[in-house]
């Protein structure tokens, strides 16, 4: 057994080489470099990136979960109403970010062909003001991610069973009734790995920013991946860029280490 094993790991070698040379050993100097600069994390520019980041996970998070379950309990069928429905939900998913983005630059620019509506509501120019840019980065994260979450819900109704459901409407229950005391419980499952999910892509979406506000308008959606862009590809403070997406890899490292051992806890019933 041991002679085959150093036979295999004389081919490793090669591979090993360019591995540790040119991935893993930039990535430590670049995170050693930036271990002083974690001392300037708490700088006014980088709370506010943590505070905008944290306000977008808190409203798209919910926000497309919501829609998404929403979506998947009005389509679940085989009509073929039903089927375009779920077809057009799902369309934005398969679009670039970018090319979704700038769609809705073309709606919401001053000249577009919004504009009357959005004066009704008092917005004059939606991107240049910090609530209404704010509010179309996270609706455009939203109308993204929705028609995903819609696929695994859909996937989670389909392992529901019938019985449990009619049972439910033999003792009285209503449609609202039956949802939310068997159908909703039945998808706690589903429903806390689309939140890990949804978290996890809230916290590196980023594309839209990029197409629409540029983290702008006063930095209300300078989101903290797009503060790295700029840290490091417009001032050139690799240091800082280094030390923010480090504090990023480790947030994001840690919640899906503390999602995988719940993900089969939620409400079972054997058949």
């Amino acid at each position: 057994m041991g002679r085959p094993l150093r036979g295999a790991w004389i081919f490793l070698i090669p591979t090993l080489f360019f591995l540790l040379s040119f991935t893993y050993f930039p990535f430590l100097l670049t995170a050693w470099e930036g271990l002083p600069s974690l001392r300037n994390l708490m700088s006014p520019e980088n709370l506010n990136a943590l505070r905008v980041t944290g306000l977008y996970a808190l409203i798209t998070v919910p926000l497309s979960i919501g829609l998404g379950l929403l979506a998947a309990v009005a389509v679940e069928g085989d009509s073929r109403i039903r089927l375009l429905v779920r077809s057009l939900v799902f369309h934005p998913v398969i679009l670039p970010t970018v090319a979704f983005a700038a769609v809705f630059l073309y709606l919401l620019n001053p000249l577009g062909p919004l504009q009357g509506f959005l004066r009704a509501l008092g917005w004059q120019n939606p991107l240049g003001d910090p609530l209404g840019a704010f509010l179309s980065v996270s609706m455009i994260g939203v109308l993204k991610d929705a028609g995903l979450y819609m696929l695994y819900y859909l996937a989670g109704l389909q392992t529901i069973p019938k019985e449990l459901v009619e049972a439910a409407r033999v003792d009285g229950a209503g449609r609202v009734a039956s949802f939310f005391r068997v159908t909703l419980p039945l998808l706690s499952p589903t429903t806390f790995f689309v939140g890990v999910m949804a978290t996890l892509a809230a916290l590196r979406s980023v594309d839209q920013i990029f197409v629409l506000t540029k983290g702008g308008p006063v930095g209300a959606t300078d989101h903290l991946l797009y503060r790295v862009y700029v840290l490091g590809f417009e001032y050139f403070d690799f240091p800082q860029a280094g030390a923010l997406t480090l504090v990023l890899l480790v947030t994001l490292t840690l919640l899906a280490l503390l999602a995988l051992p719940r993900l089969e806890r939620g409400v079972h019933y054997d058949a």
